[in-house]
């Protein structure tokens, strides 16, 4: 029980290096070790604690301090391993603050105490050896940087001086190391050398001091002052592997990414995008995440030794086993990924990127067409699409070079889209405002007016505001094509409102302005003064002024016979007729409107449109309605 506590609570250490707190590390086994009452335990707390000082501070009299308690305890009935483990520690910190002869009695100590067939006896002899060796190949190494100055043999020895201070087995001085090495840079830049030296100094701060941001740095360097050597890309991979260890997903992808673009050749290129894959997983990018596994799965791993699974943490595997876990995986993902994206198009329609927003929906309808999410954002592409164009017109109107002309034209465009396609009438009226407010003498600014008043009246059921707007145009731009259209429209606003009087009059108005024809299929000729003046005739009907509504029935027949409401009119005349007992001129009206109906869906659609009261529907309705009134007219 004490030992599964104190492994509990060493897992709490753990954690804490893990993310670095190494000061909270030490602080926590300093207490645990002051407490504990099991020597075994304690033991274990105090060499912890030597080895944060030792290799992640680079506090080394703390560390010697931390060993020394556990030597100590060789009197309490501590086992010998662990004592004998504690010398060669001791004698490493001696080697660290460059106290050889320390390390080296530290050592003979070691030998001395344990049996010749022990393995640390010959431990202890290696590394007397070792050390020994190391010291006399370095006045070697400063004599030839003494004698050689300035040459390339001078580069090689300063090489080798920095490799006997890194080397563990050897003089185990990294902070010398890099001192070293960073001379031989300073002095040698472009030595064949350097890129390894570079990389050299790099390789210490990362995986012996454990400074990582330091190491970053120096990656680096090795990745931009030497990219064409073989370590660029090396060095590009650590830096990306100490940001995803980091959980700084983003930037690592970003150094994945250029890997990739600039080292393609790259010997452990499997494991990029193997990383990669995993780096999309974390931040919830599925498509990509299984893309990268599907390279991985599919390229790299068919023809890849067993070996090299250890660049992805899978020692232990075989890779018949990844290649389960990779497509096990891979299914998971494609699971995933609808919903998982239409997530992202909903965020990314939130925050207003209409544009990526419409290429994520259009990938969803492509890749996954059957799933709901695909159906969903078919629902919404559209909306979608037109939100993005108002994005890219506005870009337009900030981004300038286009004249004023242009700039309203843009505008009305916007305008126009909220209308008629997104159907946001108040984002409509406020851009239309926007026109004549800012353009007020523009023609433009007649549409745009118009429009309001369009909106008012049809969409939002605001007769007055509608009105409103159509008399500024009729007062404000009186020579346009919008005026005339606009006192057709106040015309059907009092209408509408029972407003005869004042209906008549707008549409009277309308007959004046100069005609404006629109040409339809068969011949037939629309325009405002026509609509107008068959309202006039249907004013007097709804008003049951019936002798005026003929009248005016009968005049539009005869002045307009390439009318699509000729039928309409005729049917109007029809009842009127039938109504007051003229049965045979009755008869005759529907006839002509038999007769022009035939095959004939403008004027039927005319019919439809503009005898609605007399409860047309469909074409079937309005024919079976004058067949119906002609039997009725025989039996009278």
């Amino acid at each position: 029980m004490v030992l599964s506590t104190a492994y509990a609570q060493l897992d709490e250490v753990t954690s804490l290096l893990e993310e670095q707190h190494y000061t909270e590390a030490a602080t926590k086994l300093e207490k645990l070790a002051k407490s504990s009452k099991d020597i075994e335990t304690q033991s274990r707390y105090y060499y912890q604690l030597g080895e944060i000082y030792y290799n992640y501070t680079q506090q080394y009299p703390e560390a010697l301090k931390a060993y020394e308690k556990i030597l100590g305890m060789k009197s309490d009935g501590l086992p010998m391993a662990e004592i004998f483990l504690t010398y060669i520690k001791i004698g490493d910190v001696y080697s660290r603050m460059g106290k050889y002869e320390k390390a080296v009695q530290n050592f003979h100590t070691l030998v001395s105490m344990a049996p010749e067939t022990h393995f640390v006896h010959k431990i202890g002899l290696r590394k007397i050896r070792d050390i020994r060796t190391a010291l006399k190949n370095l006045q070697i190494q400063e004599e030839i940087v003494r004698n050689y100055k300035g040459t390339p043999l001078e580069a090689v020895a300063q090489f080798q001086i920095a490799e006997l201070y890194r080397t563990h087995s050897q003089l185990n001085q990294p902070e010398r190391a890099i001192v070293a090495y960073q001379v031989l840079l300073d002095k040698h830049p472009t030595d064949k050398l350097a890129a390894e030296t570079q990389w050299r100094i790099a390789h210490l701060r990362h995986t012996v001091l454990h400074q990582l941001p330091l190491a970053i740095d120096a990656y680096q360097k090795v990745a931009d002052n030497f990219p064409t050597s073989n370590f660029a890309a090396e060095a590009l991979f650590h830096i990306a592997n100490l940001h995803r260890e980091a959980e700084k997903y983003e930037n690592a992808l970003t150094v994945y990414d250029t890997i990739l673009e600039k080292h393609p050749n790259f010997w452990n290129m499997h494991a990029v995008f193997y990383w990669s894959g995993i780096c999309h997983e974390e931040i919830q990018n599925y498509t990509k995440a299984r893309n990268a596994f599907k390279i991985y799965l599919n390229v790299y791993l068919p023809n890849l030794e067993p070996v090299y699974l250890g660049q992805i943490a899978m020692y232990d595997k075989s890779v018949a086993e990844v290649s389960e876990l990779l497509r096990a995986k891979i299914v998971t993902l494609t699971q995933l990924i609808p919903k998982q994206e239409f997530e992202r198009l909903e965020k990314t329609v939130e925050d207003g990127h209409y544009d990526e927003a419409s290429k994520i929906a259009r990938n969803l309808i492509v890749t996954v067409p059957n799933s709901q999410f695909a159906k969903r954002a078919a629902s919404q592409l559209r909306s979608i699409e037109h939100n993005a164009a108002i994005q890219k017109l506005l870009a337009q109107i900030k981004g300038g070079g286009i004249n004023a002309d242009e700039k309203v034209r843009t505008q009305l465009q916007i305008a126009t889209i909220y209308e008629r396609n997104l159907m946001d009438y108040s984002k409509a009226v406020d851009a239309y405002r926007k026109i004549f407010q800012e353009h007020p003498k523009l023609p433009y600014a007649a549409e745009a007016r118009y429009r309001i008043g369009i909106i008012y009246a049809d969409i939002l059921k605001k007769p007055n505001s509608a009105l409103q707007s159509f008399n500024a145009i009729i007062k404000q731009h009186p020579n346009t094509l919008q005026a005339m259209m606009a006192t057709f429209q106040v015309g059907e606003i009092y209408r509408k409102l029972q407003r005869f009087d004042e209906a008549l009059q707008a549409y009277q108005t309308t007959i004046s302005y100069p005609e404006r024809e629109l040409y339809l299929s068969d011949g037939y000729k629309d325009s405002y003064a026509d609509r107008a003046q068959f309202r006039i005739g249907r004013v007097h009907f709804e008003d049951q002024r019936y002798a005026d509504a003929r009248f005016a029935f009968e005049e539009f027949i005869k002045n307009r016979t390439e009318s699509p409401r000729f039928a309409a009119a005729h049917i109007y005349l029809a009842v009127m007729h039938q109504e007051s007992g003229e049965n045979d001129a009755a008869d005759e009206y529907y006839r002509k409107a038999e007769r022009i109906l035939t095959n004939n869906p403008v004027q039927i659609q005319m019919v439809i449109d503009e005898a609605g009261t007399l409860g047309f529907q469909s074409p079937d309705t309005v024919i079976k309605f004058l067949q119906d009134r002609q039997k009725r007219l025989k039996s009278e």
